[in-house]
């Protein structure tokens, strides 16, 4: 009897696969409906593949609630739709609820309502039943502006009292909202909420991954100090959750409330990045949780009768990187030289950022310690410092971030200086490694050291894919450009491949590739608008070697949109690589790949994601030695007079060195064959370092640890 080998039965498998949903789908049921009742009662009951549409009209419904159990997670969609595009206007007090499992919400619009102290579209059906892998999109909600007492004026003044309300709130997992305008929100409470499952601080929720894209939010205004976001990504009380989602190509304009947070991350791991804030009063703030990546985001007024100034970048806690980032004519706080208003800000913290299991603490301020700022472009800008470096909000903040990395950044200020640090008043000292930032400010640096930047003469060339070009003089100009290949993924803020030296700034003058980021405007986002060609939304990216000493490449994805295909590309020094494999897209959520070839003592992995146009864009790096794996654990960290070190699996003998953040090897021991060590730190300065365990063979392990007194 001839066997069928593992791939022929993976075939066979997957074709027959698709002629079951081939088959599902030729029994898709289509209803249209005019009432509220038949909505629910069909949504309740619609299986996948069928498609519920509202006929065109106006309706005022109150409470539209159900919730669906026939879909999964790769089930066809289960469509609720307006007859056309914008055709049905929900009014006067409607609003949703829903939960299951791909349903897909479309082209609807709330206009000129009220939903009272109702979310107007929320993923749940009630306070336990979530929805996942759930989309909204060209939805438009405007002017649905709750209030009880008074009315909004549309430059966002106050006349009365308010009712505080979200317009999205997105409970469960793995959802989507895209493609939907949001305009004139003038009372308090976000324009979209991303909730977690728990509220114990310090005590961490489930992990969300939802992505938010492609959406047009406009004048958003509310004249109270705080409840003024637009999108707000979790709460204190679960900052310490880990929320892996993304907020990507969405344009913020014309907003004029007076919160300072368009933006307010208060969760780990999310990501920012491609998204435009024009004429905006405002910008993206960390303001609580750690871990995010802010790149590749546009910062500009050019309109000089606003009267918004603009925020830029706050970041609040420990571990964030950004980078590639474009900022262009914020005004800031004019004369004040510690400007809360800047285009990149770093906070003190009331308590050092150790000090995370207190729930008192939770809405407090953590310092932005080892957060990495590195080649973005500020010009133009005016008032204060382009960054500044340890702020001290309230002065109840002494303590000042340790082991910031300020690098390859270009500053050109029409007023003010390229950088301070807010000495007002403070328990310790920031402590900071600045290399390759170059600038020229009408006052100078800012800061007692001038290490780390130069000033230059910075003419900008003629705006090009909606930013100012930078001068030649930054091609080539990077210092240490092997340091940061991993953080900026081989990319300039456009997204094109970086050269072998990188450019200073946000912009790679002779970069290759092409072109995923830019200035965005409303020809491209919002509600009717097309798709963008996105990146592929890659959730995770791990390599673990085997015991058979292969590699397993594993990757989870959450958004396909016109992929080709995955090639898995290897180098043994980080920067040079070589394809090893390719795999196909195929819409699947989780990805594996092994690799058994020919490996050296050290290895770097990456995706090379290929969308269908011929766009590329690359994962971050996974670094991974072939021969050993040691096991290694740091405490304190920061570590204040000792560090201490435990392995776990470790070779018979080891050296193990300490490593400044620019590569300088400042501590060495060598043969060690202990479990546990000691290493005395007072000698050390305040700032980032590494401890690097070396092995048989010269294979590295390296480790990050911090330094402050």
């Amino acid at each position: 009897m001839k066997m069928i080998c593992f791939k022929q039965l993976y075939k066979l498998l997957t074709i027959i696969a698709c002629i079951l949903l081939l088959v599902g789908s030729a029994f898709a049921t289509t209803y249209q409906v005019s009432t509220k009742a038949t909505l629910i009662s069909k949504m309740n009951g619609a299986k996948p593949g069928d498609t519920v549409i509202v006929l065109n009209g106006t309706y005022n419904w109150g409470q539209i609630v159900f919730n669906n159990t026939q879909g999964t997670s790769t089930s066809a969609w289960i469509v609720l739709k307006a007859q056309t595009f914008s055709g049905v206007i929900f009014t006067g007090q409607t609003y949703i609820q829903f939960s299951g499992k791909h349903i897909l919400l479309n082209g609807f619009r709330f206009a000129n309502g009220n939903s009272g102290a109702n979310d107007v579209i929320q993923f749940r059906s009630n306070s336990s039943l979530f929805a996942h892998y759930c989309r909204v999109t060209n939805i438009t909600i405007d002017n649905y502006n709750s209030d009880s007492t008074g009315s909004y004026m549309n430059n966002g003044s106050k006349n009365g009292g308010d009712t505080l309300n979200r317009w999205v709130s997105l409970y469960g997992t793995h959802n989507r909202v895209d493609h939907c305008s949001f305009l004139n929100k003038f009372n308090g409470s976000p324009v979209i909420v991303i909730w977690y499952d728990s509220s114990n601080y310090p005590a961490r929720g489930t992990s969300t991954f939802h992505l938010i894209d492609s959406n047009y939010f406009s004048k958003r205004g509310y004249l109270g100090s705080n409840e003024g976001e637009v999108i707000r990504v979790g709460t204190s009380t679960n900052s310490r959750t880990d929320g892996y989602n993304v907020i990507e190509y969405n344009l913020f304009e014309d907003g004029v409330q007076l919160d300072p947070e368009i933006i307010s991350n208060k969760s780990n791991f999310n990501t920012y990045r491609y998204n435009t804030f024009r004429n905006h009063a405002g910008g993206i703030t960390m303001r609580h949780g750690r871990y995010c990546n802010v790149y590749g985001n546009f910062f500009i007024r050019d309109n000089s009768a606003s009267s918004t100034t603009g925020y830029g970048i706050r970041v609040i806690d420990k571990g964030h990187k950004v980078f590639n980032n474009y900022i262009e004519g914020l005004v800031g706080n004019n004369n004040s030289l510690t400007a809360f208003r800047a285009p990149i800000i770093l906070f003190n913290g009331i308590t050092n950022s150790n000090d995370t299991a207190n729930p008192a603490f939770a809405s407090k301020y953590f310092p932005a310690d080892s957060t990495l700022i590195a080649f973005n472009t500020i010009v133009n800008c005016n008032g204060g410092a382009g960054i500044v470096l340890g702020y001290n909000t309230d002065s109840i903040a002494p303590f000042q971030p340790k082991g910031i990395i300020v690098a390859n950044n270009l500053i050109k200020m029409t007023k003010g200086q390229a950088a301070i640090v807010d000495t007002s008043i403070h328990t310790d000292s920031v402590t900071y490694m600045a290399e390759g930032n170059i600038y020229k400010t009408t006052k100078g640096l800012g800061l007692v050291s001038s290490k780390g930047f130069t000033t230059k003469t910075l003419t900008f060339g003629t705006r090009a894919n909606g930013i100012l070009p930078p001068p030649s003089l930054v091609k080539d100009s990077a210092r240490n450009t092997n340091n940061y290949v991993i953080a900026l993924m081989g990319l300039d803020g456009l997204g094109v491949k970086r050269s072998n030296i990188y450019d200073v700034g946000m912009q790679e003058t002779n970069g290759t590739g092409s072109i995923v980021s830019y200035l965005l405007d409303t020809s491209k986002v919002g509600a009717g608008k097309p798709n963008i060609i996105l990146p592929v939304r890659l959730i995770s990216f791990l390599v673990n070697k085997r015991t058979d000493n292969s590699f397993g490449i594993n990757w989870e994805v959450g958004s396909e949109t016109d992929m080709l295909e995955y090639g898995i590309e290897l180098s043994n020094d980080g920067i040079n690589f070589n394809s090893i494999g390719t795999v196909l897209a195929s819409q699947k959520s989780v990805y594996t790949y092994i690799y058994t070839g020919s490996i050296s003592p050290k290895n770097y992995f990456r995706l090379k994601m290929i969308q269908k146009d011929g766009t590329v864009s690359y994962s971050s790096i996974s670094e991974i030695n072939s021969r050993e794996q040691i096991a290694v654990t740091l405490y304190p960290n920061p570590a204040k007079d000792n560090l201490n070190v435990r392995l776990s699996n470790y070779p018979s003998t080891y050296n193990v060195e300490i490593v400044d953040a620019v590569g300088n090897i400042i501590w060495r021991r060598d043969n060690l064959n202990k479990k546990d060590l000691s290493i005395g730190t007072s000698h050390l300065s305040n700032g980032s370092y590494y401890l690097q365990i070396k092995g048989k063979n010269n294979s590295i392990n390296s480790y990050p640890f911090i330094v402050t007194k």
